[in-house]
């Protein structure tokens, strides 16, 4: 959710085509951000294949780019209309989206009218921002973690990494997040231009994590992650369960994973047909608010939880 603090790896609808460059454009690696390395420079007339459409940097007003081969990205003003354009092939048939989503993301920015009116509503988890990097808290964490307790949600925890030293990173999030054993605990690994977690970094905290809790963390990602491993099959991150961000009707996993275990379909703003509101939940600003598919019903995510 590219919203602002929290969680939104880079928003994606994968596809397959071809674009024309019609100015001199830099292609971008990493990240689609006006402050990523340059990978190379396409004079206009050049035709590139396209493998999805993202939500990056503003540029000029246009927030959108589009993917290439490598992880790397080109802004879409300055290329002309997509071509052949066809939806990427699935890796499993389109999910039917609930009435009301069994588990909500959230962070600071997300106003909160009634934790009971939303359990009642058929909410059933709440994952909420806790740090970021190594010294960024979110001060509405510790309230909303009783007030939704009291409400017989479960509880959920995320840090959004960054390129500081993982270890430090650990220790914040821990720290200030105070896991029990009943608390979910995730890695948000997205992109973060000028302060980039790095596949390494993820793997040490994810390592660290293992290491003092004894359990593996969720990790959210999407196109980031996608993107380091490639179409390699990764044995490590393939042990944790995997929370795909991807704002298509069509979830579509990196291949060390065979399915997703929690899929973020929507920020509330972009994704398929389905619900994007839960009452007793304000959402942002603009009452967008991030909403995840649950493959089981409600009895099978509490069992599965803070695994």
């Amino acid at each position: 959710m590219a919203r602002g603090w929290g969680m939104s790896d880079t928003v994606e609808l994968a596809l397959s085509g071809t674009v024309q460059t019609t100015v001199r454009v830099n292609v971008r690696q990493n990240t689609p951000a006006t402050t990523a390395p340059v990978l190379r420079k396409l004079e206009a007339g050049v035709t590139v294949q396209v493998l999805g459409v993202v939500v990056g940097d503003n540029v000029q007003g246009n927030a959108h780019w589009y993917r290439l081969a490598g992880n790397s990205f080109v802004w879409a003003g300055g290329c002309g209309a997509l071509n052949g354009s066809t939806p990427a092939v699935p890796s499993g048939p389109q999910a039917r989206l609930a009435d009301v989503p069994l588990v909500i993301d959230m962070n600071h920015n997300d106003g909160v009218g009634s934790f009971a009116q939303a359990k009642a509503a058929g909410l059933v988890g709440v994952i909420h921002k806790a740090t970021t990097g190594q010294h960024g808290q979110d001060d509405q964490y510790a309230e909303r973690r009783q007030q939704a307790l009291d409400a017989g949600l479960l509880w959920g925890a995320y840090h959004w990494g960054t390129a500081a030293d993982p270890i430090t990173q650990v220790d914040n999030f821990l720290r200030y997040a105070e896991p029990d054993a009943h608390t979910l605990v995730a890695l948000d690994f997205e992109a973060t231009p000028g302060n980039q977690m790095t596949l390494d970094i993820a793997q040490r905290f994810c390592e660290e994590i293992f290491n003092r809790l004894g359990r593996r963390p969720v990790i959210y990602s999407g196109s980031t992650l996608k993107g380091y491993l490639g179409s390699t099959s990764n044995a490590f991150f393939a042990q944790h369960r995997l929370w795909l961000a991807q704002y298509g009707s069509h979830p579509t996993v990196q291949r060390s994973w065979e399915s997703f275990w929690l899929w973020q379909y929507t920020d509330g703003d972009v994704g398929p047909p389905g619900c994007r509101a839960v009452a007793g939940i304000l959402g942002d600003a603009k009452k967008r608010l991030d909403c995840n598919h649950f493959a089981g019903d409600a009895a099978t995510l509490a069992a599965q939880w803070a695994l």
